[in-house]
């Protein structure tokens, strides 16, 4: 970097070679500086802001391609397409600020410039020369030549032939004649016009302007001389909240000499108060003195600014107008008193008049969801629903909107609902008929509802009913010329066990006396019919509210099943070959018991009607294998109402076939055999819960101990003990002394209950007499027997 000089505040951009500004390039990439890092460090030598904007396209091309040839083309083109100024402020990227309500601020809080001087446009024929500026000076046709003409603080430029020229306060326009009038003599043939000559803008000067008043940037701005009033504006960031955006002075030479009202630009595009800016020109911005917020349906919300002499309607024109939707009726707001609030109500005829005070909050409401035009027809209609309510429109006439009644409608009777005053219903009754033939005529008001009926909606539609051997049995409704086939065909057909020869019909009868309290209530039909429902002819007429029985044939015996599982040789599923088969033969037919089996814990589950045979087979296997099907507690408790367990002895019916221990089987059964489980379980008020292995000398207090011990809370005296099979076995105190104790046995469960709460009881004289004779009577007999 040491080859570009520190200090660039009197360099030019084209000054400073594609070498030194690759090596620059190249040395800030490899300290890790980015393009805008770059840049800065220009802006810190000095180097003024229009020459870093000229020197910004070099710099990235050079960083994006590292083609110092393809940088000289970008320099080339830049000289010759842009014009630059003197200036060393930058306004060519605005400020992104805070979003804020007021209507206008949008302008200038994008990050993308808005109001920038253009320095590409043509030389504007208006633009009055000043110190500083620099002009180029074109002779063309029989005499060429080109000149660049810089203007000195005095206003002087130097002009080949002509000498010192004084241009200061001249447009280009007079300039131009002045310049050509003083070189008609050195080219003659200027004055016959087949030379001309052209005065034409090169680098500009910059001007300084200031701006105070509710400005967020209030000072001095250095700009290009060819700057407007909007340019400076957005240079200063915008009005405050509550400046004015429609009230900005332009003061020149202490004299007011323009005012621009951004809202012109913002409304209709008119520039006409953009006013160009002279060197020392003060723009002031006033703060608002009426704002009003306006909020709701609208297409446009916010905060906008009104001029004394504006109505609620100018602001209404500003928020874009109404929404669709938009109650345009009324408007409601909220206004600042001197000590308090105040509503403000404000109808659709005082729009163009009211006058609106600053702080004055406005909101636009929805419409109200009803309608002025609208009526129902709905029931028995061919299209029901909504219609528009028409001058003269009748009950005749909104039936023809709707394309006539339905077929099956009911013309006897209709009713009209309608509001009152007061919002109440009022239903009237009609005869349809009589207003459908013009003979009756009412003429329907705003939300009038027309209810048209079906006439099966107003009675009762027969039915008749089958059960028995069908594979649907129900309720069905009633239709002419239904026959029984056509009955049993609605109801799915006869079912394999079902009875066709003798089908009986209840049939309901009428004018039954009910005084006669022995008197038929119907009559009984059988009925015979072949059972593939293909004689047509052959066949009964129903009557409403018949009731048809299908019986089941008693000669067809559906086949039976019972299942074993467990530790049998050949588990599974096994038909029934008669209804007195046993339990024995079952096992036989399995194959007999495995050595594991343990024959003392076999339990035969039986079904209670509704449990199907997957459901008894799942839980089942899952007593058998505790650890293979999870059955939780709401299915388990369900089944367990559902089934039953037979007490059986299996040691003994297999022992002795057709004894009566060998229990007879029924459709459904499933025996479970489960294996020797050598364990015993100790759960409840116990100091642990724990499973032991079998111990046969070992009694039911060595098991309690294996476990802890009783608990605090333990009933010791009501131990259970539940074997394999599912017998419970409760310990036994005979007369109150001696304690029994259930036998322990492979697989039980040891179960120590919680004692129950201790209640106040009277001494009972005669059961102490009773244990006392109980107790002499036995110390008596041990006395004669150790005598």
């Amino acid at each position: 970097m040491a080859q570009i000089p520190s200090d660039l505040s009197k360099i030019r951009s084209s000054q400073i070679t594609d070498a030194q500004l690759m090596q620059f390039v190249q040395q800030a990439q490899s300290s890790g500086m980015s393009e805008a890092d770059l840049l800065a460090e220009f802006q810190k030598r000095g180097l003024p802001e229009s020459e870093i904007q000229a020197l910004a396209g070099r710099v990235k091309g050079l960083m994006g391609s590292g083609n110092p040839s393809a940088a000289s083309s970008d320099k080339q083109t830049d000289n010759s397409a842009k014009r630059v100024y003197k200036g060393e402020q930058s306004i060519s990227k605005g400020k992104e600020n805070a979003v804020s309500k007021v209507f206008g601020a949008e302008l200038f809080n994008g990050a993308d410039p808005l109001f920038v001087p253009n320095l590409k446009i043509a030389t504007p024929k208006s633009y009055v020369i000043g110190p500083d500026d620099e002009l180029q000076l074109d002779i063309y046709g029989n005499n060429i030549s080109n000149q660049r003409l810089t203007v000195s603080p005095d206003g002087l430029v130097t002009v080949k032939y002509a000498g010192p020229v004084n241009l200061n306060g001249m447009t280009i326009e007079q300039a131009t004649g002045v310049l050509k009038s003083r070189l008609t003599k050195f080219y003659p043939s200027l004055s016959s016009g087949e030379t001309k000559i052209q005065l034409s803008l090169g680098s500009i000067r910059s001007i300084q302007v200031m701006v105070i008043g509710a400005v967020k940037k209030p000072g001095t701005i250095t700009l290009p001389s060819i700057a407007t009033l909007f340019n400076a504006l957005y240079a200063s960031g915008g009005p405050l909240d509550n400046g004015s955006y429609r009230n900005i002075e332009l003061v020149r030479n202490n004299k007011l000499v323009g005012k621009a009202d951004l809202y012109d630009f913002i409304m209709k595009g008119d520039q006409s108060s953009n006013l160009s800016l002279r060197d020392n020109d003060v723009i002031r911005v006033p703060f608002a003195e009426v704002q009003v917020n306006l909020d709701g349906a609208l297409n446009r919300t916010g905060i906008f600014e009104l001029k004394s002499s504006e109505a609620l309607q100018q602001a209404l024109d500003f928020a874009g107008g109404f929404k669709s939707g938009a109650f345009q009726g009324r408007i409601t707001g909220y206004r600042y008193t001197d000590v308090q609030r105040s509503v403000v109500d404000i109808s659709k005829e005082q729009f163009g008049q009211f006058r609106l005070k600053n702080g004055d909050s406005l909101f636009v409401n929805m419409v109200v969801d009803q309608f002025d035009n609208r009526v129902f027809v709905n029931g028995a209609v061919s299209k029901p629903g909504p219609y528009a309510l028409e001058t003269g429109l009748d009950i005749k006439g909104l039936i023809q909107k709707a394309a006539g009644l339905a077929e099956g409608a009911f013309a006897g009777r209709a009713t009209l609902v309608r509001r009152k005053e007061d919002l109440s219903k009022e239903f009237i009754d009609l005869d349809l008929r009589k207003h459908l033939k013009g003979e009756q005529r009412l003429l329907l008001q705003k939300n009038d509802s027309l209810q048209v009926f079906l006439q099966k909606d107003l009675m009762e539609l027969p039915t008749v009913a089958i059960s028995g051997a069908v594979k649907k049995e129900g309720i069905f409704e009633y239709e002419d010329s239904l026959t029984l086939q056509g009955l049993i065909l609605k109801a799915g057909g006869f079912l394999e066990t079902a009875m066709s020869s003798s089908i009986e019909i209840g049939r309901r009868r009428t004018g039954v006396d009910p005084n006669n309290g022995e008197g038929k209530i119907a009559d009984i039909l059988v009925v015979k019919i072949d059972k593939s429902l293909e004689k047509v002819g052959e066949d009964i007429y129903l009557m409403p509210y018949d009731q048809v029985f299908v019986r089941l044939d008693p000669g067809i015996v559906p086949q039976k099943k019972v299942s074993i599982y467990g530790k049998v040789l050949l588990p599974g599923v096994y038909a029934m070959s008669s209804s007195a088969d046993l339990l024995s033969d079952l096992v036989k037919r399995a194959g007999g018991l495995l050595p594991v089996a343990d024959i003392s814990a076999v339990k035969l589950i039986r079904r209670n009607r509704g449990v199907t045979g997957e459901e008894l087979k799942r839980v089942a296997t899952a007593n058998l294998v505790k650890d293979s099907i999870a059955l939780d507690k709401a299915e388990f408790k369900k089944f367990s109402k559902d089934t039953l367990e037979v007490s059986l002895n299996l040691e003994k019916a297999i022992a002795s076939p057709g004894s009566k221990d060998d229990i007879s089987l029924e459709d459904g059964d499933v025996l479970m055999v489960p294996q020797i489980n050598y364990v015993v379980t100790i759960s409840g008020e116990v100091q642990k819960n724990i499973a032991v292995q079998y111990d046969s000398s070992m009694s039911l207090k060595h098991y309690i101990n294996q476990a802890g011990g009783f608990s605090v809370n333990a009933s010791k005296r009501r131990v259970l003990v539940v074997n394999p099979g599912g017998r419970s076995i409760v310990t036994r105190h005979p007369l109150g002394i001696f304690n029994v104790t259930p036998n322990v046995t492979p697989g039980s469960t040891i179960f120590v209950p919680m004692k129950e709460e201790k209640k106040d009881r009277a001494f009972d004289p005669a059961k102490a007499g009773i244990l006392v004779s109980a107790f002499s009577a036995l110390m008596t007999g041990l006395v004669l027997l150790f005598r």
